[in-house]
């Protein structure tokens, strides 16, 4: 009696095992929250264009069908009442505290920049969970009411920061059957890369498996779309038989199709900007500037830098990695003048701003920094501040 109780046990485990997981497989959409965007400048035909572009944002995104956006109403009732800002530019820490409450992964948050007839929008997409910027964009333009446009633009290069990734669940000779569907947002004609798994990597003191080398076996293109799966042709493949059951596929952004504008916008920004006793140079939009400050190279940074004190004075986001950069390096040994000039630009970059929070860091610099030069710009800027 026990045989059979024990085998009856076994036959009832064994089918609850093999049993299909329903929405095991499911696809899961990324969870993510759009700030309103910050104004910049004077002249704007309302002073809400912020709010609008945000909305124009939530639905480029929706519509791309990967993305579960936090409802603006909603949203804002939330911030409300944890007494959170709900305007664009915001730090990454104000950043992950907004995120972490919202149970959202992901925050785009940004601003609209109007000088004279030319218009820019900048975005950062920000990482909750490590409190950095991933990805920053950038688009402009000298007419308003292709704003909208450039926000579709915008959204096209966001999308392409988050790849749609699945696995082969069917190979034949030409087609390809996919894990992932009209659900997941594969529209017809996407592209897609086919890896298989290579070489492990591995920390040699830890032991930690850090990546999973990806071995690119093929490339095919979606035809049929159902809700759950896709089928695509076989375009390309490493060696016959090469892709198979089980490989990893990736999505392929296409090559962006510009908005069409007027052949003059980048002289209008630069006419601008001229007008105001600035540089060609300084027409480099946020995310540049955010690389160029994080560069390994002295004249970088100091361009960087400049550029802040002139035109991103009171951009929240890019003024505190000027900050975060500023506490890296002032310390170095490093005494060659170029190294210096770049750190006594970060000090007048955050002196520029007028902002009593960077006061502490500039403090620290005016006492500890080992170049006396440095000192003597840090105490400078400090008084700015105070």
């Amino acid at each position: 009696m026990k045989k059979y109780l024990v085998l009856l046990l076994i036959v009832l485990l064994l089918s609850v095992m093999l049993q299909p997981q329903a929405g095991a497989a499911d696809f899961r959409k990324t969870k993510l929250a759009v700030l309103d965007f910050q104004l910049q400048g004077e002249g704007f035909e309302t002073q809400d264009m912020g709010i609008i572009v945000a909305e124009w944002f939530i639905t480029a995104l929706v519509k791309a069908g990967r993305f579960e956006v936090i409802e603006r109403g909603l949203l804002k009732k939330l911030l409300e009442e944890q007494k959170l800002s709900m305007t664009g530019v915001v730090d990454a820490t104000t950043a992950t505290k907004i995120g972490k409450f919202l149970g959202v992964k992901t925050i785009i948050s940004g601003s609209v920049m109007k000088l004279q007839n030319v218009f820019e929008i900048n975005a950062r997409i920000i990482d909750v969970e490590t409190a950095s910027i991933i990805a920053a964009e950038n688009v402009k333009s000298s007419a308003a009411v292709r704003l909208q446009d450039l926000v579709v633009q915008m959204s096209e290069k966001i999308i392409k920061n988050f790849p749609l990734e699945g696995y082969i669940v069917n190979k034949t000779d030409s087609k390809v059957t996919i894990d992932l569907g009209r659900m997941a947002g594969v529209k017809d004609g996407m592209e897609f890369l086919v890896y298989k798994e290579g070489k492990i990597i591995k920390h040699p003191k830890t032991g930690e498996i850090l990546d999973v080398q990806r071995i690119e076996t093929g490339k095919i293109k979606i035809t049929s779309i159902r809700d759950k799966i896709a089928e695509g042709e076989v375009l390309q493949e490493a060696s016959p038989g090469s892709m198979s059951y089980g490989q990893l596929v990736s999505s392929i952004v296409g090559t962006l199709q510009p908005v069409q504008r007027e052949p003059t916008v980048d002289r209008a920004l630069e006419d601008a900007l001229s007008s105001k006793g600035s540089s060609a140079k300084k027409t480099r939009s946020s995310g540049d500037v955010i690389n160029m400050l994080r560069s390994s190279s002295s004249r970088d940074i100091e361009e960087a830098a400049k550029i802040v004190a002139k035109l991103y004075k009171h951009d929240q986001t890019i003024l505190d990695v000027v900050n975060e950069e500023l506490l890296k390096g002032y310390t170095s040994p490093s005494g060659s003048k170029d190294y210096v000039e770049a750190m006594a630009w970060l000090c007048n970059a955050l002196g520029a701003s007028g902002q009593a929070k960077y006061a502490s860091t500039l403090e620290k610099v005016s006492k500890e920094a080992p170049n006396r030069r440095l000192r003597k710009y840090a105490h400078k800027n400090l008084r700015h501040l105070k």
